[in-house]
C-alpha cells in the first residue's frame, strides 16, 4: 500500500508532501513493529535529522543529514521529492 501512494503521487507529477510521507513511514513503521525513535536508534541515525527531514526542514544533500536521508529511502522508498 506505501509504495502505490508513492507511484501515485509521482505518476501525476505532484510531490510528496509532509502529510503524505508522514503516513507512509507510520505505516512502513508499524510492518516493522517499529516506531520512529527505535527505527533511527537501530540505524545509527539521529533522530532530530529524520524528524526535520520528513518535517521538510532539512534538504540531506550533504553530510550526515544526506546519510540519513539514502537510509531512509531505502527502509520506506521514494518519500522525498529530489
Amino acid at each position: 500500500m506505501w509504495f502505490s501512494l508513492i507511484t501515485i503521487a509521482f505518476a501525476k507529477g505532484h510531490s510528496v508532501n509532509i502529510e503524505q510521507r508522514e503516513k507512509v513511514i507510520a505505516d512502513k513503521l508499524i510492518e516493522m513493529g517499529e516506531t520512529l525513535n527505535s527505527w533511527a536508534s537501530k540505524n545509527d541515525l539521529h533522530l532530530r535529522i529524520v524528524t526535520d527531514l520528513i518535517d521538510g526542514k532539512l534538504k540531506g544533500t550533504r553530510g550526515v543529514p544526506q546519510e540519513n536521508r539514502r537510509k531512509m529511502e531505502t527502509a520506506f522508498g521514494q518519500i522525498f521529492d529530489d
